[in-house]
């Protein structure tokens, strides 16, 4: 028997990452980006380093909204 694959987390897997700088969170969350500086130094948020700058995951910031909402 095979186990059942949920199709939202298959089509997620496919999909490349989407990630956000610094000033586009900022904008979206309506902070400044040394608040957003302030939460990483925290652990309040994760990030990814691609290169010299910091990224956001956009998977991460939806999860975070939507646990703000419950």
């Amino acid at each position: 028997m095979k186990p059942k694959i949920d199709p939202q987390k298959q089509n997620a897997e496919l999909l490349p990452a989407v990630f956000l700088t610094a000033a586009e969170l900022a904008a979206r969350w309506k902070v400044t980006e040394m608040t957003l500086r302030r939460w990483r130094r925290l652990g309040r948020l994760e990030t990814t380093h691609l290169g010299r700058g910091v990224r956001f995951a956009l998977s991460t910031i939806e999860r975070i909204e939507k646990e703000a909402k419950a």
